[in-house]
């Protein structure tokens, strides 16, 4: 499998999501409780609901990766050790594009906006960068950003909302 980076443009428009109910059309929301587990059966649900309707060329990799990063993110960082909670997700194919909209009850990012993106998670340490002592962690947002298209993160009251676009096709 190949991986590469999404397009430079950006995903058609989708229409705006004005009240917390889905259309009668669309699925339902994945919920599952933020733990390992839990990013788990939710990146199975997004392989069955996706995966026979792809062509086996790894063209839904992309979509897992960035999926895996920001769903683990929750779990490590919104919620961490002192809170556990639900993780909502809305998962909907349009054309070669999967739109995501994730829903928590975690901590708000810091600042309540996305990590800069100029910063790697080498940059984010503050230290220099050097193979044999590079942080184990911390690109998860350099990947998100390399992969995912109109990122928007949002903080109503006490709820986290990430929204993206991510292509389900290598040739876009």
């Amino acid at each position: 499998m190949t991986l590469s980076r999404a397009p430079r443009g950006e995903a058609p428009p989708a229409a705006e999501d004005t009240s917390s109910r889905q259309p009668a059309d669309s699925p339902p929301p994945v919920i599952v409780e933020a733990t390992p587990l839990g990013v788990r059966a939710a990146l199975l649900e997004m392989r069955a609901r996706f995966g026979p309707s792809m062509p086996f060329d790894g063209s839904l990799g992309m979509a897992e990766i960035v999926l895996a990063e920001v769903l683990n993110n929750i779990v490590e960082h919104a919620y961490s050790r002192d809170r556990s909670g639900p993780i909502e997700l809305r998962l909907v194919r349009d054309g070669i594009w999967l739109r995501v909209d994730v829903r928590d009850y975690g901590h708000p990012m810091p600042g309540e906006s996305l990590p800069d993106a100029n910063k790697t998670g080498a940059d984010m340490t503050g230290a220099e960068f050097r193979p044999e002592t590079a942080p184990e962690g911390g690109f998860g947002w350099f990947l998100i950003r390399a992969f995912a298209r109109d990122l928007d993160y949002s903080r109503n009251g006490n709820q986290n909302r990430l929204r993206f676009t991510v292509p389900l096709n290598e040739d876009c």
